[in-house]
This record gives C-alpha cells, structure tokens and sequence, in this order.
C-alpha cells in the first residue's frame, strides 16, 4: 500500500439530536451521524434497530437467509486474498437460501479510544467439503472524518459516510486503509482512490413485519461488479 493523502471535503459533525416523543433515548451514536430530517426519513424500525443499547455483555441476533450472492471472477480472486485477515468477504457464490445469522455486542473501550459495536455475520456453506460456516467480524468504531470507521482486521480499516437513499439507510466506504504502531506511533497508509473500489456499499433495507434486507456491493472500475449480495433477516424476539 502506498501513502495517500485524499482531497479535503468540508463536514461537520451534525448537532446531537433530540429524539421525538415516541422514541427512547437508546444509543444516539448512529442517529448523530445524520440531521433531524435525514433520521426522520427511515423507517421507525430502522431507527430502532439503530438506536438500541447494547452493554458490554448483551447481545441482539438476526437470523435469515441468503437471498443472492453473486461474485464475478475477479470477485473470488480478492475474496480468497482477504482470507489472509480472517475473510470479511463473502466467499460462497452459489449458496442462496443457506441460513444467516447476524449478531451485535458492544466492543469494549481501550486506550481512550471509543469501543464502538462488533458486528458478525455467519454464514451456512453449501459445499460439503466446508465442516463449518463462514463468520465475517468488523468492528464500527464512531470515530474519524465522517464520525465511523470500520475494522475488518489485519489493521484493516474504511472510512464510511453514512446516508440515506430512498428510506435505506447505507454506509459507503469514502476511504481504505492500513493502520499500525511503529516505535509507539500510530501509523495510517491509504490505498490510493485511483486503486481502490469504484463503490463499495452495505445498505439495511426495511422490507416489513420484522423483516430487512442486508445488501451489499463492491464495484470497480477495472474489474466491474465484483459482489452483490443480498440476505434477509428478522427482528429477534426481545
């Protein structure tokens, strides 16, 4: 990876919003990602997914089913390479309907740094050659430029920019990086835009009755739409 210093884009961290009468407090942390009139465009179920408290110690479970993950050649070559920091892609192109279970815990705090919220996402395999499901782990720290980043391992970090595109909330990836401790310094090394993914996208999209989608796309200018992946979950019961 090669320095990279991106163009500076002028943002501010929206004011702390209030929450209306029919909403609990919860956890603010992604509803001050966006204005009052942003937050009030997503569905209620959305926001209160969003905006549940987890301690240290809880945790909230999404169970589904894979609907689509369709993954091109170039797809499965960086797929099979970011095994090498614990896999945070999807391997399997052919699995639709295989069971998927999401689960949120709170990550704990550490050297003064926000602990922010680990999200995994487990996946059935099909192949009967693969004893055990596919886990991708990240973790959303609110923190940086755009108010979250997101660690997939290996010191493997994205910057997000969090929006909202026809009641969907997304988060697209604005920058990737490496990051590490060198004599006792924190380092960051940017992979250059021009190498980097055209777009890379998750959204959480509100389908009804407890219901939601998790969708999610990674496109390059070189190597076209490498995956697009699309899985449906439920509400849990508490």
């Amino acid at each position: 990876m090669v320095a990279y210093k991106f163009e500076e884009t002028e943002w501010t961290q929206p004011k702390k919003q209030g929450c209306s009468p029919h909403e609990t407090l919860g956890d603010i942390r992604f509803r001050q990602l966006f204005t009052q009139e942003d937050w009030s465009r997503l569905p209620a179920p959305v926001r209160h997914r969003f905006g549940r408290r987890v301690d240290f110690g809880d945790i909230l479970i999404y169970r589904g089913h894979v609907e689509f993950n369709r993954v091109n050649s170039w797809g499965r070559v960086l797929t099979q390479a970011l095994r090498l920091v614990g896999g945070p892609l999807p391997l399997d192109k052919d699995n639709a309907g295989a069971a998927a279970v999401v689960t949120v815990t709170e990550a704990p705090a550490k050297n003064g740094r926000h602990g922010g919220q680990v999200w995994m996402r487990q996946y059935a395999r099909r192949n009967a050659k693969q004893l055990f499901p596919q886990i991708i782990q990240s973790v959303k720290r609110f923190e940086g430029p755009t108010g979250i980043e997101e660690y997939i391992g290996g010191g493997i970090g994205m910057t997000l920019r969090a929006a909202v595109e026809n009641k969907e909330l997304v988060f697209t990836a604005e920058d990737i990086f490496w990051e590490a401790k060198l004599l006792g310094r924190k380092i960051r090394l940017h992979l250059p835009r021009w190498l980097g993914p055209e777009l890379l996208r998750a959204g959480h999209e509100e389908l009804g009755g407890g219901a939601f989608a998790f969708t999610l796309k990674l496109e390059h200018r070189w190597f076209g739409k490498m995956i697009d992946q699309r899985v449906w979950f439920e509400d849990d019961d508490t």
